[in-house]
């Protein structure tokens, strides 16, 4: 049994699908089908049932990933602690990010790196910040974005940014908004995000503390999203300001900001694996990034 055969294993079980699994082991489709084929003729079970809808594990194939994450994860912490004693970071980081990469800075991120750690590699995953949370508890990720306050005490985080937060409308609303007291905001319909995103924790003490009860036009959990359904005229929302103003004066937003309003940007990790030299070295250069000009 080779280690090859059990990355190859592990990626078609995670991806469900030998082409999206050879084109992220840098391989072709056959030679990931060979692969499973002598680890199936090794072992004398079948790993995997092909449906037309992708590569399913079968219930053997179900317990042998679990040995097979657990041998690949012996073996990712063998190669740091050896590059350690060589001074070297190398390895891979999975990092959550629950934003536009423009905003959050990830192309200086991925330079530092490079120029620094060159054996560091940055495998950057979409996650909004309450599947940051979750995917950091069944180490989904090695560390993430998030916005807020994080209370768990298992989660470690350095705030990194205090963002402003805006109300924001179609541009043509601008003139109407200039006008608007916040308690006449509520005759607006609104687009609002899930309970367990931040904007909703803003947005409902906002509509608390004006008394507002306003129509609830959409829920969606994509900033993207939001930020062209208020473009479009579905709703006001609350957007970071930098987004609201972003792109061509005419693709910009109308903008209520007579009220401050912040939310907390950070990157946290697991509390027992804060030590790791790895986030130590992620921590330590964002902070560098996000420290005030």
């Amino acid at each position: 049994m080779e280690l090859y055969q059990l990355r190859t294993f592990a990626m078609v079980a995670d991806e469900r699908n030998l082409t999206r699994a050879s084109k992220r082991l840098h391989t072709s489709q056959p030679a990931v089908s060979a692969h499973i084929k002598a680890l199936e003729d090794e072992l004398g079970v079948s790993l995997f049932i092909r449906t037309p809808k992708g590569m399913v594990l079968t219930a053997d194939g179900v317990k042998l990933r679990e040995h097979a994450g657990s041998v690949l994860s012996t073996v990712a912490e063998m190669e740091r602690e050896a590059g350690q004693m060589r001074g070297v970071l190398s390895g891979t980081l999975r990092i959550g990010i629950n934003a536009e990469p423009e905003m959050l800075q990830v192309a200086e991120l991925f330079a530092e790196m490079r120029t620094q750690h060159p054996d560091l590699h940055l495998h950057l995953l979409q996650a909004m910040t309450g599947e940051v949370l979750n995917k950091l508890e069944a180490d989904e990720l090695d560390a993430g974005f998030m916005y807020g306050k994080v209370e768990s005490e298992r989660i470690f985080f350095t705030e990194l940014r205090q963002l402003e937060i805006v109300v924001a409308g179609a541009r043509h609303l601008q003139g109407q908004l200039d006008a608007a007291s916040a308690p006449e905001l509520g005759k607006y319909p609104w687009i609002i995000t899930p309970e367990d995103c931040p904007f909703h924790t803003i947005s409902s003490r906002f509509f608390r503390r004006h008394g507002l009860e306003p129509q609830h036009a959409a829920l969606i959990d994509d900033e993207s999203i939001i930020r062209v359904m208020v473009g479009n005229g579905v709703g006001l929302s609350l957007l970071l300001r930098q987004e609201a103003m972003a792109g061509t004066p005419e693709k910009q937003l109308a903008i209520w900001d007579k009220e401050e309003l912040r939310l907390q940007l950070s990157i946290g990790c697991l509390q027992r694996r804060r030590e790791e030299p790895m986030l130590q070295t992620l921590f330590s250069i964002l902070s560098r990034i996000w420290q005030p000009s």
